[in-house]
């Protein structure tokens, strides 16, 4: 099925929205999205290729405007967007599960029902990779040396508690391994820390991971993705390798709850058409972004079911003592 059918059949039924964003009178003025990462990170990328295409789809000669809000693992941008003034101008990209984890270990300044759910717009599956010159040459290879070796592998991840930290957690904890998970602020230093020796492997999303990939700098030894993706066809899935086990970072826009349903109908409208917009697919393609569109209520319903998974996680390995 291809994306357009996709999302078309996914939109079907789901929403009545009516006439174009000029008509409602939204958007009168400038769109801020905040990110709560660090320029050049997998997020700030996403945001930075859809802010052109929601300009164009909403009107009105609006600019939308990326603003980073990095620290404590998106803690810091999440909250902002939680609370931030309902009125359609502040959104945010809010990444799964990270922004859920917090809710878990704590009471944050915000929960699920702080946000409206806009449309999840890429999965970047959690991806195990090493060096092009790592003796471990297969998933097999690293389990291997695990087992033999618990807690001795160094492992980084973009930060504790976050998407790839526990997403191998999820493929650790049922099979009774251990590594030494070391925690940076982000893909791109967890990739320099790899890539100077500092760690043994990396988790981070095949996005983050496909240009080292495809230069040979790194091998991915295996996704999490539900499948193989094409842009990476030859890294095989953990599923097909025997660990059922679908995790990586969601990465969609919110907006604070109570906006007005004159500007949540326009946000819906401009990425749905920005989705099946042949030019906006092909930026995402350049800058190695896994689409995967889900609509207002698919969206919502993944972030509690997330939680759920991510509660009996908790139960289980806390990541944080």
């Amino acid at each position: 099925m291809s994306l357009r059918t996709k999302i078309a059949a996914a939109l079907a039924g789901t929403l009545m929205l009516a006439g174009a964003a000029h008509a409602q009178g939204y958007p009168e003025r400038d769109i801020t999205v905040i990110v709560g990462y660090s320029a050049g990170g997998g997020t700030d990328v996403m945001a930075r290729t859809v802010a052109p295409f929601l300009e164009k789809y909403l009107g009105n000669g609006v600019s939308v405007v990326v603003e980073n809000k990095p620290g404590a693992g998106g803690e810091l941008g999440f909250t902002a967007i939680a609370n931030a003034n309902p009125d359609g101008y502040t959104i945010g990209m809010l990444n799964i599960p990270s922004f859920i984890n917090p809710i878990i270990e704590r009471e944050p300044d915000y929960t699920i029902d702080s946000f409206e759910p806009v449309a999840n717009i890429v999965s970047d599956g959690t991806t195990l990779v090493v060096r092009e010159d790592s003796q471990f040459k297969t998933l097999d290879d690293f389990i291997s040396y695990v087992k033999e070796n618990p807690g001795v592998m160094p492992v980084g991840n973009s930060s504790l508690g976050g998407a790839t930290h526990t997403s191998l957690l999820r493929v650790l904890t049922p099979n009774d391994l251990e590594v030494t998970h070391v925690p940076f602020p982000g893909a791109a230093p967890s990739r320099t820390a790899l890539l100077g020796g500092h760690v043994a492997a990396s988790v981070m999303g095949i996005g983050e991971a496909a240009p080292y990939v495809t230069d040979g700098t790194l091998r991915a030894l295996a996704t999490m993705r539900a499948e193989r993706w094409d842009q990476l066809p030859d890294v095989p899935t953990f599923k097909e390798l025997g660990y059922d086990v679908v995790a990586g970072s969601d990465r969609g826009l919110a907006a604070p709850a109570g906006i007005p349903d004159e500007a949540r109908d326009a946000l819906v409208t401009a990425v749905d058409k920005m989705m099946q917009d042949e030019e906006f697919q092909a930026a995402a393609k350049k800058q190695d972004l896994p689409l995967n569109f889900l609509p207002p209520k698919e969206y919502g319903e993944h972030m509690r079911s997330t939680k759920e998974q991510m509660q009996a996680l908790w139960e289980k390995a806390p990541w944080i003592q």
